[in-house]
């Protein structure tokens, strides 16, 4: 009830509670207070704004913020992207970390020590942090979108430099290591080079998804948002017709216990692939150096690399540019286009230069003919004597060893 007096009539203390009680233009506003002085407070401040024609309800309306943990187990609810493992991953490392945190409570200063802690302890690389403080960072947007934020704290941090290290296979080891697999596991790597498809795409592909007709593969919103389509060479289409899965199951890679589902990739990189890397010797490589060996291996043949960018789905050029300097002549032949050899002067050399063999043409060693076993074979259904720039072909270039 008010107190005696009307000296404080707007304020009232009700179920052992302080509110504000406010009429305005007819119409009663009730606001609540933690305690006797903030009720007080708030009421000279509600009666100076009407007096001064700045009384404005929604700034004393009930906040929409939520905790960070509670607006992540939302997000991830409505999240619709392929990567969606690794975006549960990232969502428990910030929900144990700053989860009971209200959306504007997170400050850039917390993140910068967030940052700097996680980098000095060491046991997660650079890239890995700017996974995961990307992640936070499209959450928050997500948040500011909707209005429940006003602004993103995470925007103006600085990421850490990434090194740019792009990790192929070369062609001795894709032999070493066809040597140490059986023929079905080797399929599955084969087909990796072949189509270029990232991990959870081709352990996800479906028979629906498949044309053999048209020698394509179309996946429906993979990274990126957008249906792709996937050309298939000779060699993928050999490795698909060899499959019997087709008859018993949706899916091309089926589950080995269950046919109805697909074949899980962490239990075959884990049980099959990174054994037979370890057997074969070669280190440093993971599942996704076949999606960089496919890569490299087309823009070593000739492929540009704008066909390169479509095989690989890259939206933005500047991803495709870290195979540029694979491409053989990428920039000789840029240079040549402005060369004054071939308009007639004389550069003060006899020599000609266009009986010099160019070192943007691939020279293809014989002895190579008999490593094409690795692709080639009659068994693995992978060979084709008309490959195109889109199969993955044994060449070596000058630039390779030669014995």
């Amino acid at each position: 009830m008010a107190r005696k007096g009307n000296s404080d009539r707007g304020i009232v203390f009700k179920e052992n509670k302080w509110w504000v009680r406010l009429f305005v233009n007819g119409r009663e506003k009730w606001y609540r207070a933690q305690n006797k002085t903030q009720a007080k407070a708030l009421y000279g401040r509600l009666k100076a704004d009407i007096r001064e024609g700045t009384y404005f309800p929604e700034k004393f309306a009930p906040s929409k913020d939520i905790t960070l943990r509670a607006w992540i187990v939302r997000y991830l609810e409505g999240s619709t992207n392929k990567g969606i493992q690794n975006e549960r991953h990232y969502g428990r490392f910030w929900a144990l970390l700053l989860g009971k945190r209200l959306l504007h409570q997170i400050t850039t200063d917390d993140c910068r020590r967030i940052q700097a802690k996680l980098k000095a302890k060491g046991r997660i690389k650079p890239a890995t942090i700017n996974r995961h403080f990307a992640f936070l960072r499209h959450v928050l947007m997500v948040a500011v979108k909707d209005g429940i934020l006003d602004r993103n704290p995470v925007s103006s941090l600085k990421f850490f430099p990434e090194e740019k290290r792009t990790r192929y296979l070369t062609d001795e080891e894709l032999i070493q290591l066809k040597g140490v697999m059986d023929l079905k596991n080797w399929q599955l790597v084969a087909f990796a080079i072949e189509t270029a498809l990232r991990r959870s795409e081709q352990f996800n592909l479906r028979w629906s998804e498949v044309d053999l007709e048209t020698s394509s593969l179309t996946l429906p919103l993979p990274k990126g948002g957008r249906t792709k389509q996937i050309p298939l060479s000779e060699g993928a289409k050999g490795i698909l017709r060899s499959f019997d899965s087709i008859l018993n199951s949706p899916w091309v890679f089926p589950s080995p216990g269950n046919n109805l589902k697909p074949r899980s990739s962490t239990c075959f990189v884990a049980k099959a692939f990174k054994p037979a890397l370890k057997r074969a010797g070669i280190i440093n490589a993971t599942w996704h150096t076949l999606r960089h060996t496919a890569a490299s291996r087309r823009v070593m043949a000739g492929v540009d690399l704008v066909a390169v960018k479509e095989i690989l789905g890259h939206q933005d050029i500047q991803t495709t540019m870290r195979y540029a300097h694979l491409s053989p002549g990428y920039l000789q032949d840029a240079v040549n286009r402005g060369s004054l050899v071939g308009t007639g002067s004389k550069t003060g050399s006899d020599h000609d230069v266009r009986n010099e063999p160019s070192s943007s043409k691939p020279t293809e060693d014989v002895e190579s003919t008999k490593e094409r076993g690795w692709l080639g074979d009659q068994e693995s259904n992978l060979g084709s004597q008309n490959q195109n720039l889109l199969s993955c072909r044994s060449i070596r270039f000058q630039f390779f060893p030669t014995h």
